[in-house]
């Protein structure tokens, strides 16, 4: 969610061009209803589509782990899996990193 409380889909893109590695921001739509599985998967299937680009061009997915991206049967994933059985799935470093931090204490120091 966003500081006005609107959940908004952001996806990014890393694909091979020339001889580099380039990352772009391939999407950014603000979720009309909900942020079901369902929800996510549409708007991502419509962009592929209106942009023609094929699902095969999806190899890797890495995601922030919530139930509405993994969910076995109704997450964003398993969708995408159902579209390239060979698609590779990880959970974000920097969300395992994130909830880490949530659970760490440091240490008080003194002042003086």
């Amino acid at each position: 969610m966003d500081v006005s409380g609107l959940a908004i889909l952001i996806v990014f893109v890393r694909y091979q061009y020339v001889e580099s590695v380039q990352e772009d921001l391939l999407l950014c739509k603000a979720l009309p209803t909900n942020t079901s599985g369902a929800e996510i998967f549409k708007i991502i299937d419509e962009f592929f589509t209106v942009s023609d680009i094929p699902w095969d061009n999806c190899v890797y997915v890495c995601t922030d782990g919530t139930k509405a991206m993994t969910r076995k049967t109704s997450g964003v994933i398993s969708r995408i899996k159902q579209k390239v059985k060979e698609c590779s799935i990880s959970h974000c470093v920097l969300h395992r990193h994130a909830l880490v931090v949530k659970k760490c204490s440091l240490p008080k120091r003194s002042l003086g």
